[in-house]
């Protein structure tokens, strides 16, 4: 019931569509086949300061394991509240953060905000006003763009989003249902296999769960 009837509506659901087109469109013309990736990294007014991480960080905490969770020259979604890589609104003791050395060692306060070493490391990222710029999601109601954007979430190859974020944690449940789930992570320092591990733990509103799109037992909904 909660699968079938709680949905977006289909104004919501046909923007998330073309947005999704238009992103894999472009994956073709990057590097030849449709496949992208995608990340959700949330900054700003977050209360969870621990979760701010510079992109060196997270792709290291990505490329940490056996496998490079996103390959060199992938096409990567990065919805954000910080497309433009300045810790924007990001706040240590009620005051903006610094940057630079002036921020090493402040919980939630970025060195380097930027997004640069997504580049170095041969990723092609994406932010959504890439796309509304060529005519995207014309004349759609910009307060759906959150949604639209937990839609291409949704379709990428593989998603790794923040931990304790509940957008984050929408996109693992759509991604569930579309039966990916296992292709799910999250970029957050020792998190990054959490969906990997048996049962679930924590805190409800930290995550989705595979209880959320798999039967007693384990098949998919």
């Amino acid at each position: 019931m909660v699968r079938d009837y709680m949905r977006y509506t289909d104004i919501i659901q046909c923007a998330g569509h073309d947005l999704v087109k238009a992103i894999r469109e472009d994956a073709q013309r990057v590097n030849g086949g449709s496949d992208y990736y995608a990340l959700h990294v949330r900054r700003g007014d977050f209360q969870f300061k621990n979760t701010k991480l510079s992109a060196r960080q997270m792709l290291d905490n990505l490329n940490s394991g056996d496998e490079q969770l996103i390959p060199h020259g992938a096409l990567v979604y990065i919805s954000t509240d910080d497309p433009d890589g300045v810790c924007h609104k990001c706040l240590y003791k009620s005051k903006p953060c610094p940057t630079g050395a002036a921020a090493k060692g402040l919980l939630g306060c970025l060195e380097d905000p930027s997004w640069d070493a997504f580049r170095e490391a041969g990723w092609e990222i994406r932010f959504l006003k890439d796309y509304t710029k060529k005519g995207v999601l014309k004349n759609t109601n910009v307060n759906f763009f959150g949604m639209i954007e937990s839609i291409a979430c949704s379709r990428a190859k593989r998603f790794a989003g923040t931990f304790y974020s509940t957008f984050t944690g929408y996109i693992h449940r759509l991604r569930g249902y579309h039966g990916i789930g296992e292709e799910s992570f999250y970029h957050s320092s020792g998190r990054v296999n959490d969906l990997r591990s048996g049962p679930s733990y924590g805190y409800g509103f930290t995550r989705e769960w595979r209880s959320a799109w798999t039967d007693e037992n384990g098949e998919p909904i």
